[in-house]
């Protein structure tokens, strides 16, 4: 009896302290709406925003490109040319390309 009589005359000595403690872990970690988890719910944001910033500018950048395909028939040619290697009857292609460092350490 007497630990906990010393306990609680202690939590009652400071029982001010104790409920901002408990306060202060309720809203710091374990609370839906902690710091903790606004936080991550910040950083989430920062990183979801950065991803529409990039397929936004991807979007645009093949907007423009389509239009480009359909205003130029040359840009057509160049696509096939490029992308897909096609040819007409009288040429030869050659692709040359370079070593990557996974082939040369075999």
């Amino acid at each position: 009896m007497g630990r906990l009589y010393n306990f609680w005359h202690t939590i009652r000595r400071h029982k001010y302290a104790f409920v901002i403690g408990v306060f202060a872990l309720l809203i710091g970690v374990v609370d839906e709406n902690s710091f903790w988890s606004r936080y991550r719910h910040k950083t989430e944001l920062a990183e979801l925003r950065s991803e529409i910033r990039k397929y936004s500018e991807m979007y645009d950048h093949d907007t423009r490109y389509l239009e480009e395909m359909n205003t130029n028939p040359g840009i057509l040619t160049e696509i096939a040319r490029e992308r897909y290697y096609m040819k007409t009857g009288d040429e030869d292609i050659f692709v040359i390309g370079q070593k990557d460092s996974d082939e040369d350490a075999e």
